[in-house]
């Protein structure tokens, strides 16, 4: 959603209107789930997938229609027929919103805003008021009340006779801690930040830490010793990925992640590796309960070999985390 919102920026920046297309509501078996969203721009070009296909197609044609500053809702019913004649395999209903912004500076402001909150650690709500006519009546980003700031996920709609109000979590991405800045670490936090994570990379050598190498990387480290290199306060959206140079550095940084609050800890090496490493720390006073959530060997097993092919398994196992804690949340 964050790439959206920031190609949304750019255009209205550049004086082009564009379309913002967002699933707000989902049921069944449908290409993407509620929060998908795309753009489609001036030219015809687009940003974002809500699944592709028919539904999309329709949608991209709906918006490419779309009058200059309006704004509508499309909704797709499908039951098994319906979903056969417009070439999907399964039912399901999607409720889109179709969001047309022009390049105002009130406009411009208000997604610099959104684009803003992502940076944020904490989820507030993207809010779209339509009267019944579909005019769009209000637009503003609220905070979320503290007992549940952390538990929406997914949007939702509320409505009455007078108006339709969409609800959209702009939720902070979650953060994948890098120590270690070599070979493997290179391409995984290239797809890290490619497919929505934030990425900070660490490392006691500033040949390997430094934005040439890493020019995705929200933030890069020098750290003085990677004995004392994680931050302490470390939350369920932050997940450490240990590839240090070396065993020993690997376990000293293993150490200070079970210190933490982590919600994803993973470490590359073999099997052999990690017994010597866990039976360290266990002499150390760690607890085989705290290993247990250890990813190592990290990443899923695909038969991976090269540093690129690493990365993927990595990563999946990542993207895989990313929606069991969110699914959880709910």
């Amino acid at each position: 959603m964050r790439t959206v919102f920031e190609e949304i920026l750019t255009a209205l920046e550049r004086g082009q209107a564009v379309t913002r297309i967002a699933v707000v509501k989902s049921s069944g078996s449908t290409p993407r789930a509620a929060g998908a969203s795309m753009a489609v721009f001036e030219d015809g070009s687009i940003t974002g997938t809500i699944g592709g296909g028919s539904v999309e197609h329709a949608s991209y044609m709906a918006a490419k229609k779309l009058a200059p500053g309006q704004t509508t809702i499309r909704e797709f019913d499908l039951t098994p027929n319906d979903a056969a004649s417009i070439g999907m395999v399964c039912g399901g209903s999607m409720t889109v919103l179709l969001d047309s912004l022009l390049p105002t500076e009130e406009n411009v402001q208000f997604v610099q805003k959104i684009v803003d909150q992502f940076s944020s650690p904490e989820t507030r709500l993207l809010v779209t008021t339509l009267a019944t006519n579909g005019t769009v009546t209000q637009r503003e980003v609220l905070p979320v009340n503290d007992d549940t700031n952390n538990a929406i996920t997914e949007p939702f709609v509320r409505c009455n006779e007078q108006k339709t109000t969409y609800f959209e979590p702009l939720l902070a991405p979650e953060t994948v801690h890098f120590i270690g800045g070599g070979h493997v670490t290179q391409a995984t936090a290239k797809l890290a930040a490619f497919t929505g994570f934030r990425v900070i990379v660490v490392d006691d050598r500033e040949e390997f830490a430094n934005s040439e190498r890493f020019p995705d990387a929200t933030e890069i480290r020098v750290a003085a010793s990677l004995k004392d290199c994680l931050p302490t306060q470390l939350g369920p959206k932050d997940y450490v990925v240990i590839m240090t140079r070396g065993h020993l550095h690997d376990r000293d940084v293993l150490a200070q992640a079970l210190n933490t609050n982590a919600g994803y800890v993973g470490m590359i090496g073999s099997k052999k590796k990690r017994s010597a490493t866990y039976e360290s720390l266990l002499k150390d006073g760690f607890t085989q309960a705290a290993l247990n959530q250890v990813h190592c060997p990290i990443g899923l097993s695909i038969g991976a070999d090269t540093p690129e092919e690493i990365a993927i398994s990595i990563m999946a196992e990542l993207i895989m985390m990313r929606k069991k804690d969110r699914h959880n949340l709910q």
